[in-house]
């Protein structure tokens, strides 16, 4: 087995010299040649780790995967320039997506998967998220030397359930967080709707104390006229206060998770979207730069393409295709701007870069005067939150210099917890052997070492439910695609097929089918799920016995949740335990860092 973390450079030998002279002959060369040793330290470390994370991308939203109206320059060269996956697969959403990349497991191991429609926290206060005993890829290489980051979205959930069982990316192995810790909600808004909402939030009050005063007037009217008591006016009062403090409540539940944070502080309550994508990447270029003496693992978690859709000024107007197209190319251009800075530092040849989405486009995301703001899934069925094609297959991309050959692809079924292997293979560390992995090492088909099937089976779940299961029969060269339980898609705006009905695809209940016996796919032929094939055909009766047979064996690793990460205690609000900045009871502050890009007005290049 090649040990790829020494592949990629050689180490400096010297020879001790008995004579004084020869010593000091030494020290004066290492004095004189100190920049160029420090230049080859990285070269014979192990390599850094990049990990890209893009949110609500579609296989179809980029140039190298088919987009030829966006413009996505730097994931292109990107492509090229390493491998690229054309059948990756995520779970249905994001927080699963992120957990199971993370941690190189099936997030129903360890009680992240859903039984209900909450897949996902929507709270900040929220007890549920990834348990302090799984060991992420953070930890595996901060126990390594490395230097950690999270840069963007979490999602995975920051409470603690004791001090030592937290689930913030601090407590995850991060050694430095700037980002968000939720997502990126339709309820925080714009900078307009922040500023009316939130930075002047005394407009909530004022209307609330004048429904109250109104009630109360209605009330002293209607004494007046002797058709009620004063004990009526004293209940009209207390409904008009309880219908008030209800509806504060949940204004202020909903929006009070819109935060950034660094580390486990609130920087900026509410988020502004005001040069939020320069300053997310801004913070992850100067974490390398830092860092460049020693090996670090940077995962930058893009905002974007989630709605509310949001653009540096320079970026708006700037495709085709309306808000979503300038998302994707703004942060087509953040991508570009890590990658350029790592080429500044001397490190690009020294970096495993990765990049995929966390599952596929939002189909179903359309503003009401019609435009799309969710992703494309070019010709792959479904979206967002169902497991066909369309929802779980997403863009990925692979870049080691000297190791993986440039314009590489791989077309053989892989997936998100592939990832943390992977890393572990190319960076030496060794894997924890107490537990299963899901997820496989990909260096040998990145590199052209094997093509021996790195997943004969491929379970996809949807909450806790196998709602399909993937089957490469070894030795073949069919890729099969078993549906137990599949979204009924309906046509929404120009035609577009997706769960209209629900705004989320479900896992189970009366917005899905469910198939007995289950639709089969050959996915070789037909990759978007257009012909199931005939059920009672041979190799289709065989091909849904091995599958069957297989999900028993899984179903035996699988053990008793013992925590239900998304009951309903642990996703519900807890206001008392939220964090928060400011005074009470507005709660507001601006990033300082904002303050520097509206000083600067950088130009961003078009």
């Amino acid at each position: 087995m090649r040990d790829f973390s020494k592949v990629l450079g050689g180490s400096l030998q010297g020879t001790r010299s008995r004579t004084t002279s020869a010593k000091l002959l030494v020290l004066i060369l290492a004095w004189t040649f100190a920049p160029a040793a420090r230049c080859g330290d990285a070269e014979s470390r192990p390599p850094n780790v990049v990990l890209f994370i893009m949110d609500d991308v579609g296989m179809g939203d980029i140039g190298c995967f088919g987009n030829d109206t966006i413009k996505t320059p730097n994931l292109d060269n990107l492509a090229q320039e390493g491998a690229k996956l054309t059948q990756h697969m995520a779970l249905p959403l994001c927080t699963p997506s992120r957990a199971a990349l993370i941690t190189g497991r099936l997030p129903v191991r360890y009680g992240m998967g859903a039984e209900g429609r909450m897949r996902v926290f929507i709270y900040i206060s929220a007890r549920g998220g990834v348990p302090s005993n799984e060991t992420t890829v953070a930890e595996l290489l901060k126990d390594a030397g490395y230097a950690t980051a999270m840069i963007g979205k979490w999602h995975l959930g920051i409470s603690c359930t004791d001090e030592n069982s937290c689930s913030d990316p601090n407590s995850q192995g991060f050694d430095y967080f700037y980002g968000l810790p939720m997502t990126n909600l339709r309820d925080c808004g714009t900078e307009s709707t922040v500023s009316y909402a939130w930075a002047k939030p005394r407009r909530v009050y004022a209307k609330m104390a004048y429904s109250v005063l109104g009630a109360l007037a209605a009330a002293m009217l209607l004494k007046w006229m002797e058709l009620i008591g004063y004990r009526s006016v004293v209940l009209f009062l207390f409904v008009a206060l309880a219908a008030n403090g209800s509806l504060l409540m949940l204004w202020k539940a909903i929006r009070i998770n819109c935060v950034l944070m660094e580390n486990r502080e609130i920087v900026e309550q509410p988020l502004q979207y005001d040069h939020l994508t320069e300053r997310l990447h801004s913070r992850a270029v100067q974490f390398m730069e830092s860092h460049q003496q020693q090996p670090f693992l940077l995962v930058m978690s893009f905002v974007q393409a989630h709605t509310a859709l949001y653009n540096n000024d320079l970026f708006r107007n700037h495709s085709v295709h309306g808000s979503y197209g300038d998302n994707l190319e703004e942060m087509d251009w953040s991508v570009g701007e890590v990658l350029s800075s790592l080429k500044k530092l001397g490190l690009e040849r020294n970096t495993f870069v990765y990049l995929t989405s966390d599952n596929g486009g939002h189909v179903e995301e359309f503003t009401d005067d019609g435009e799309r703001e969710g992703g494309w899934n070019g010709i792959y069925k479904g979206g967002k939150g169902n497991t066909w094609e369309g929802g779980i297959r997403v863009p990925a991309i692979v870049k080691l210099p000297g190791v993986i050959p440039p314009g590489t692809v791989v077309s053989q079924p892989t997936h998100l917890p592939d990832v943390l292997p992977t890393v572990a293979r190319v960076t030496g560390v060794k894997l924890p052997t107490d537990r299963i992995y899901d997820g496989r090492d990909l260096m040998p088909l990145l590199t052209n070492d094997s093509s021996e099937m790195t997943h004969e089976f491929m379970f996809h779940y949807c909450g806790v439910f196998i709602n399909a299961v993937r089957y490469t029969p070894e030795g073949g060269d069919t890729t099969y695609k078993v549906h137990y339980t599949t979204s009924r898609l309906i046509p929404g705006p120009h035609g577009v097929l997706g769960c209209f009905q629900t705004y989320t695809c479900d896992c189970t209940g009366w917005s899905t089918d469910q198939h007995d016996p289950p639709l089969v796919y050959d996915l070789t032929r037909d990759p978007s799920e257009a012909s199931p094939l005939d059920s009672k055909d041979p190799i289709v009766v065989e091909v849904i016995g091995k599958v069957e047979e297989a999900v028993s064996r899984h179903r035996l690793t699988i053990p008793d949740q013992q925590s239900h990460q998304f009951s309903v205690l642990q996703t519900f609000p807890r206001p008392w335990d939220r964090p928060r900045c400011g005074s009470f009871p507005f709660y507001t502050c601006t990033d300082p860092y904002l303050n520097h890009f509206k000083a600067d007005k950088k130009k961003t290049p078009r």
